[in-house]
């Protein structure tokens, strides 16, 4: 009984190790290293990953961008139309605002964040995104990128 039971848990000790081992492996597989000699041949293998990265940056940075833009524009337009009218920050003005410029910059901002996600999002998923604090959509959602920022120097 001692020795089936030693026998379990030494199954189970290696079978832990085997998986660890596997899984510790596998970032060098999804990132294959870069020699000078092979720089076509990567970038013939790495090129599924790349567009793997574009669509995915797509699917999320289009919504983002339309969602966080619309936002932005129905402010935007809701505070133009105050500011023509005489003041800002009244209230009748910004009830005006809301009523007239809200909605034109809420269809205005929408159109122009889908697009500006959509080419954001395929442009940095294919080539990797910049550093989290350049400001755009996406550097609340860093994540979603399979792609290290690509560099010309290698």
């Amino acid at each position: 009984m001692v020795s089936v039971m030693r026998k379990i848990v030494l199954a189970s000790l290696v079978a832990a190790l085997g998986l660890v081992s596997v899984c510790s492996s596998i970032p060098g597989i999804a990132y294959p290293a870069r020699p000078e000699s092979a720089r076509v041949w990567y970038e013939i293998e790495y090129f599924p990953v790349r567009l793997i990265s574009m669509v995915t940056c797509i699917v999320w940075d289009a919504p983002t961008g339309m969602f966080q833009d619309s936002i932005k524009g129905a402010i935007g337009g809701t505070r133009v139309v105050a500011r023509n009218i005489g003041n800002e920050n009244g209230t009748y003005e910004l009830i005006v605002g809301g009523l007239t410029g809200g909605p034109v910059g809420l269809v205005a901002g929408g159109a122009y964040g889908i697009l500006h996600g959509f080419a954001y999002g395929a442009h940095h998923g294919f080539v990797g995104y910049p550093s989290p604090n350049s400001g755009s959509h996406s550097m609340l959602f860093q994540g979603k990128s399979y792609v290290v920022p690509y560099d010309d120097n290698y």
